[in-house]
């Protein structure tokens, strides 16, 4: 009997320690996994948006007659490459209906030309069928450090030598999503970009090719830097739109 009420005593002690143990449940939505959905096809209603112009506020910024200068490379080429390529990435979620407004300018002109009775009926570029977006995204890039630690073996494009010397990258962008009725500022974030060597991994199709503007950092850290960056932006500006901006089949 002594030795069964000892028994008894050790399984309630055994029962009071596990209840006093934490605990942690894994429920199984039968869903797919976070690699499996972001590798999923997006074919829902789609927002509609513009890319802004990439603007230099580096410590040595000042525009076209700023710190690129000197290697004979305007920022406007370096600026313009990297928003190629965040419109080009925002394009290939298939979320967005991505508006051109860079080359609006020649979009204008061929409906000008429409109107000018020189364009066979029928044919024409009409006027007032240009769509408006709801969001603007604006770019600002506070950081642009190449690391340079020499030139040799470097390679010279748009008048400045920079693939040899680069050793390491880092690039910071500031990014916002504004509403292009009433100027609010729906979402803000800063994104950052580091590289000691080149091999972009799963950023390589990020952007595609590498624009003009930016040959002159093909396969350098500089490159990685600037991709992983705007992969960043891409992911945040998913993530920070509201819901109620996609509402466009087509």
């Amino acid at each position: 009997m002594k030795r069964f009420f000892v028994l008894i005593s050790l399984l309630c002690i055994l029962i009071w320690v596990n209840a006093c143990a934490p605990t942690a449940t894994v429920t199984s939505t039968g869903g797919p996994s976070i690699s499996e959905a972001q590798a999923e096809r997006y074919d829902g209603p789609k927002a509609r948006l513009a890319v802004g112009e990439f603007n230099d506020k580096t410590a040595r910024g000042g525009g076209n007659q700023g710190w690129l200068s000197m290697f004979g490379v305007s920022w406007k080429q370096i600026g313009d490459g990297m928003r190629e390529m965040l419109t080009t990435s925002l394009f290939h979620t298939n979320r967005y209906i991505v508006l051109e407004r860079e080359q609006l300018g020649e979009v204008l002109k061929e409906q000008d030309l429409g109107e000018s009775g020189r364009i066979k009926k029928g044919t024409e570029a009409k006027i007032g069928e240009i769509y408006g977006a709801d969001l603007i995204i604006t770019a600002a890039v506070t950081e642009f450090d190449t690391g340079t630690k020499g030139l040799a073996g470097g390679t010279k494009v748009l008048g400045v030598t920079v693939g040899g010397g680069v050793k390491k990258a880092h690039i910071a962008i500031d990014i916002r999503i504004i509403d292009a009725n009433t100027s609010q500022v729906v979402a803000a974030t800063s994104v950052e970009g580091d590289a000691s060597s080149f091999g972009v991994g799963g950023a390589a199709n990020i952007g595609g090719s590498l624009p003009v503007g930016l040959g002159g950092f093909s396969k350098t850290p500089v490159e990685k830097a600037i991709r992983v960056c705007i992969q960043k932006a891409v992911e945040y500006i998913v993530s920070q739109t509201p819901r109620e901006y996609y509402r466009y089949n087509k």
